[in-house]
């Protein structure tokens, strides 16, 4: 027999010095490599092999026989390499390279002249194992024990539940990693802090790593199913090196796509406009996302409308995530603990929205001691308290933040400005429970509202409540279980007395209820399988539009009430094909029915929908499923790794959508109305597809990506020329229905540590929509291809962060984009003597380019490890260059001519200082 033998890397290695079992096998193997031999001796002989890939990368193994001796063909096939072997009495084979084992080192020092000690054995017998990580020696490493060897007999494959925490307070750690050296794969942990692996019984060399802990590295002995709960200690970060986020593997090896995770930690330092940190507000400076302009609400994900997102706080859905109209989000900083944005290769869990999902975690309450945060700027104050119901069992959390920005606007120059009101607040809170390591249990609720007055012309109030109870059950090692149960409420009230003639009042609201129940089942050591139902029940009043003070002659207009329920089944598979190739595969099926009660119209098909045009009316009880919609959504995402640290990844989307949002402006403005789909709107729906590069330089801590995407939406809704919402209540008389096609580019280098760190971003995007019916009345542009009002083809974002020492760090922040699309006026007619404006194709024109440099400095208290508490101070500067960017154009008739004039929010710098402060050291959380 004849062995090619190439050896290349190792990983670590621990065992007992004792004899081993003598182990016999039989096989015929002709040129199979390594990997495979090893695959195939393990299911005959019952042992468990350890060994790092690389180092047998090109070994291959040649001959055939019966009861052929294990360490005889190991002696043959590893004769003439560095390498060499041992095998311990539970028939562990380690493949070893540079590792020396004696039975006895009683006095052995290492090169800082400090004694080791040698590791304890349970047969009494005791060796030293040097460890080289990266080139540093780290010495002796612990080895943790997974389901005892009295547990049961020994099983094919175990499964390991765990929970990752703060040794300090107890908080879960999200989105933390569990790093197994020899498979190359591991876990990320999920916003409970919750694991799982599934490992054949054996040794493993394993890393547990996580944003602002010390990374832990250890030897995992398994032998059966079991838990394993580990606290992590926070790491004190030297001058030298600054962690933004701990994502090392999640780039390359996880099946995600489009896919960021941003903490309040890492944007602490992120200059902000007003002083007050906003976890949604950097979500802009990511590759995809844009908004329409300065100061407003809602996202454009890859070239989608901003009703196309959806926003989850502990499972409570947002239909309005701002207040002050955009210039802030509703999300206090202090209950805040991370998102996760999903805009390609959607979970299959997911689902009622095309572009996107923004998943907000909040924090859960410190197990371990009572404690509080909060801080003030210029026109908001805010505070957060928590601490333990029952020490390590059970905590609480609450939080609340107003705004004080009346001062401000009396010393505004412009005379409506300095006669208005503005306020808002909002309010958080939430319990959590885990009476024992099967069942854990959170109680969330939440309320923001808003009050704006501007002058004598308008009124706004909006709010927005909601609360989640959700369950989280271990059934057995393989079956688990998430269930909630969920409410939100959005209403808003809009008073209009601009002309005393036309003046009105408008109400709306839509609650939201919601069940679900997520499982996930591990039939398998290369199996993962998520299923799972959800119901959700819509109930819309779109309220009364009505006459305001005893001038005003607007007609009292009723828009009624619907009413709908979506739901939805879906089932999943995750499975490793190879090792280098893994597969998710999702299958989700959601249906929709618009009830009753309620009055539908039919019209001539042969002639616009209007009031004229009716030619029959149908009448539905309460109850009574007017129009029901169905379909299949599939889902589909493919890893092929293409080195240790790259891969190629692509996916594919399929969504659909059963409500919208009504709105006359570009920005979301808290007069839009969320409108079901009835029985002549059907429900958009959405194909994506995306191909991603993604390659890591874990030595200098960058992390890059390339994502290409192709997105068409069938029957998304646009809006005629010139229509008003409040005119009736017959929303298919206002709108029609289009193709959207999107595409684009999207680039990302991301530096993770250091003293400067922070991210490149840039995106390429193109959004554009048709509608060109058959007639004239079903057109829109003369039927012409037009962009989408979002469409902003180049968006370039840097963020960067400098730490001068402990104290001190800068930030400065560059944001590029293309202007947005617009419709100007580009002649005049006159008809009677009365002057028309007459406009250009629709879309045709562009605002011109945003551009904005900002700039901060973070100044942090004293370090002392042994104080009340700490605080620290932020000086930002927004608008460092005071660019008057165009937020809009608008055009006024002067002396006979039209004139235009360009409006901007933040037309000059905007100089900030706010404080912060927590109880405890620097350190502390």
């Amino acid at each position: 027999m004849r062995y090619l033998i190439t050896i290349l890397l190792l990983a670590g290695f621990s065992a007992g010095w004792c004899s081993s079992k003598d182990l016999y096998f039989s096989g015929r193997y002709d040129r199979v490599q390594f990997v495979k031999f090893v695959q195939d001796v393990e299911q005959k002989t019952g042992a468990a092999f350890f060994y790092k890939i690389e180092w047998v990368a090109d070994i291959v193994v040649s001959f055939q026989g019966d009861s052929v001796l294990l360490t005889d063909v190991l002696d043959l096939v590893l004769e003439g390499t560095d390498l060499d072997y041992y095998i311990d009495s539970g028939n562990n084979v380690f493949i070893l390279k540079d590792i020396t084992l004696v039975e006895q080192l009683s006095d052995f020092s290492n090169e800082t002249g400090r004694d080791e000690p040698a590791e304890i054995l349970s047969d009494g017998v005791t060796y030293t194992e040097q460890k080289y990580i990266n080139g540093r020696k780290t010495g002796m490493v612990e080895t943790l024990e997974v389901g005892g060897e009295s547990a049961g007999n020994p099983q094919s494959s175990a499964i390991i539940h765990g929970k990752l925490t703060d040794n300090e307070n107890g908080e879960p750690l999200i989105g933390a990693t569990i790093y197994i050296e020899e498979l190359e794969r591991g876990a990320i942990t999920d916003v409970d802090g919750h694991f799982t692996l599934l490992l054949v019984p054996g040794r493993y060399s394993v890393e547990f790593s996580s944003l602002g802990m010390k990374k832990a590295r250890y030897f995992l002995l398994v032998h059966n199913s079991g838990r394993l709960d580990l606290s992590m200690e926070k790491e004190v970060i030297p001058i030298s090196e600054v962690v933004v986020k701990a994502d090392r593997y999640h780039n390359v090896k996880g099946l995600q796509m489009g896919f960021e995770r941003i903490t309040i930690k890492s944007i602490k330092e992120i200059p902000v406009v007003m002083g007050e940190k906003d976890l949604l507000k950097v979500a802009q400076m990511l590759p995809g996302i844009q908004t329409v302009g300065e100061g407003t609400s809602g996202f454009n994900v890859r070239g989608s409308p901003s009703d196309q997102n959806m926003f989850y706080i502990n499972r409570i859905p947002v239909y309005n995530t701002s207040h002050l109209f955009g210039f802030f989000s509703s999300f206090s900083p202090d209950i805040v603990r991370d998102f996760s944005l999903y805009k390609s290769n959607i979970p299959v869990k997911y689902g009622g929205r095309l572009a996107s999902y923004f998943d907000i975690s909040t924090r859960q309450g410190n197990r371990k001691k009572f404690t509080a945060r909060g801080g003030i700027s210029p026109i908001t104050g805010h505070l957060a308290v928590e601490g333990p119901i029952k020490k390590d069992h059970t905590s609480f959390i609450i939080s609340g933040r107003s705004t004080y920005s009346d001062w401000i606007l009396r010393r505004l120059e412009d005379p409506d400005l300095r006669n208005s009101n503005a306020s808002f607040n909002d309010f958080a809170g939430g319990i959590n429970l885990e009476p024992d390591e099967s069942n854990f249990l959170k109680i969330f609720g939440y309320h923001s509202s808003d009050n704006f007055s501007l002058a004598e012309t308008n009124d706004y109030k909006y709010a927005t409540s909601g609360a989640s109870m959700n369950w989280n059950h271990r059934y057995t090692n393989r079956l688990s279980s998430d269930l909630s149960a969920v409410f939100s409420r959005y209403r808003f009230t809009t008073i209009n007395k601009a002309e005393p003639v036309t003046s009105y009042k408008h109400g709306f609201q839509i609650d939201h209820y919601e069940v679900r129940a997520d499982y996930n089942w591990m039939p398998g050591k290369k199996h993962s399988f998520p299923f799972g139902a959800s119901m959700i029940y819509y109930r819309l009043d779109r309220g009364i539009v009505e006459p305001w003070g005893n001038e005003s002659l607007r007609k009292r207009n009723s828009f009624g009430k619907e009413n709908g329920i979506e739901g939805v089944l879906y089932m999943a598979d995750e499975f490793k094909i190879l090792p280098t190739l893994t597969l998710s595969a999702g299958f989700r099926y959601s249906f929709y029915g618009f009830m009753g009660p309620g009055r539908v119209f039919h019209y001539y098909s042969d002639a616009p929908r209007s009031e004229n045009m009716i030619s029959d009316t149908l009448s539905f009880n309460a109850g009574d499923i007017i129009k029901f919609y169905s379909g299949p959504e599939f889902r589909m995402a493919l890893n092929a790794g293409t080195g240790p640290f790259s891969s190629v990844k692509v996916s594919y989307n399929r969504i659909r959508q059963y409500l919208f949002m009504l709105s006359n402006t570009i920005a979301i403005s808290p007069t839009d109305q969320w409108k079901l789909c009835d029985y002549h709107i059907r429900p958009p729906h959405a194909t994506q597809y995306s191909v991603g590069y993604y390659k890591d330089y874990p030595d200098v801590g960058i992390n890059t990506s390339v994502e290409a995407y192709y997105k068409v939406i069938n029957d998304v809704v646009e809006y005629k020329d010139g229509i008003n919402f409040l005119s009736g209540p017959e929303v298919e008389r206002l709108i029609l229905q289009g193709k959207q096609t999107a595409y684009g580019l999207e680039l990302m280098v991301k530096k993770n540590a250091g003293k400067l760190n922070g991210w490149v971003s840039y995106s390429y995007s193109k959004s554009t929509i048709l509608v060109d019916g058959l007639n004239s009345w079903e057109k829109i542009n003369f039927g012409k291809r037009y962009a989408a009002n979002y469409d902003k083809p180049h968006t370039l974002n840097v963020v960067s962060n400098f730490r001068f020492n402990r104290r001190i760090s800068f930030s400065a922040n560059m944001v590029y984009s293309s202007g947005r699309p617009v419709t100007y006026p580009v002649s005049v007619y006159y008809l009677d003597n009365k002057e028309i404006l007459n406009y250009s194709l629709r879309n045709k024109y562009r605002l011109p380019d945003y551009f904005r440099l900002d700039f901060s400095i973070n100044l942090e208290g004293n370090l002392k490890s042994k104080k009340l508490a700490h605080s620290y101070w932020m000086f930002n500067i927004y608008n460092l260059t005071g660019r008057k960017n165009a937020y809009s154009v608008y055009f006024r008739t002067e002396n006979g001519q039209i004139n235009g004039y360009k409006m901007s929010i933040f037309g000059t710098q905007l100089f900030t200082i706010s404080w912060n402060f927590r109880f405890g050291n620097y350190a502390s959380e």
